[in-house]
């Protein structure tokens, strides 16, 4: 009996659009490409959007986790080959290998959580079942899902001191199907913050900017606690969690601002990136005297 496999479920290219001030690919469109992935790994295992409508099934998603191992640059090629890797009576685990198609190289995986509303069909969940396969280790969450992201409201978050880094207002175009604002977005809005929190923690992106030193993103780990529609006015708490002498452990908390209730929170594991040599740099004892003064105190 052959072994379950990858399959194909996402393909395409890079558009310039799509890349930030690295000149390489945005983490948002990791998530987005783990979106369509998962829609076409569904519907290959016969639970498409189609049979969900006929089981009156609705699917949430619970949490992504995105390890970013290569860049992507423009016009690089991708495809996303995927497979469940748990099968539970409601949720399933899915993995999607993001690879860079010209050469084969893996340059992401993301691990998605999804929930149904409804237990699995039978026969949805024997394939489900007999696809799974075994993700490499690279894949398994290393630098983050280690602190205790608390239940807050938005009116607590400056006392943890947690700092606003985004106020926007979620908009149809940001939603899916269902009308659910979508987590790229969710992820968009993080990154859109996050020169906002560097300058928090004392480092002029602007200056930065002028000597190509960049920030990038390795690791994320986000959960998506309460649904945001169209139209919702949102807020982005954010802080330091932790750091080394290279890394650095961000949070982020996405409220609803109406009722100020706690839609998402994620964790990041980012680094200062040399845009001339393409390396991560090492933060001076000054830096690091500095960032100590704005770590969180969040329980471990």
């Amino acid at each position: 009996m052959s072994r379950p496999r990858l399959i194909p479920t996402f393909s395409t290219a890079v558009n310039t659009w799509q890349c930030d001030e690295n000149d390489h690919l945005n983490v948002q469109f990791y998530t987005e490409f783990g979106h369509q992935a998962s829609a076409h790994l569904l519907t290959s295992l016969g639970f498409g959007p189609r049979a969900r409508r006929v089981a009156g099934a609705e699917l949430t998603v619970v949490e992504d986790h995105v390890r970013y191992l290569r860049e992507f640059r423009v016009v690089d090629a991708v495809e996303v080959l995927s497979a469940p890797i748990e099968v539970g009576e409601r949720d399933l685990l899915a993995y999607h290998e993001v690879r860079n198609a010209g050469d084969g190289s893996v340059a992401a995986t993301v691990r998605r959580r999804l929930s149904s509303s409804a237990p699995w069909p039978a026969d949805f969940r024997a394939r489900a079942t007999a696809a799974i396969v075994e993700p490499p280790a690279a894949a398994a969450p290393r630098s983050v899902g280690k602190i205790t992201l608390p239940d807050i409201a938005l009116a607590d978050a400056p006392r943890l001191g947690l700092i606003e880094v985004g106020r926007s207002v979620v908009s149809p175009a940001e939603c899916d199907e269902t009308g659910m604002f979508l987590p790229r977005h969710q992820f968009g809005r993080y990154s859109d913050g996050a020169p906002l929190l560097w300058n928090h923690l004392g480092f002029d992106r602007a200056a930065m900017q002028q000597r190509q030193e960049g920030s990038v993103v390795v690791e994320m780990l986000a959960r998506y606690r309460r649904p945001l529609r169209a139209g919702d006015p949102i807020v982005v708490m954010s802080g330091l969690a932790a750091f080394t002498d290279k890394v650095l452990t961000f949070t982020h908390f996405l409220f609803e601002a109406e009722t100020g209730m706690l839609a998402a929170c994620a964790e990041a594991i980012g680094m200062k990136f040399d845009q001339k040599i393409r390396r991560i740099m090492t933060f001076s004892a000054e830096d690091q005297a500095r960032m100590g003064e704005r770590r969180l105190e969040l329980a471990a």
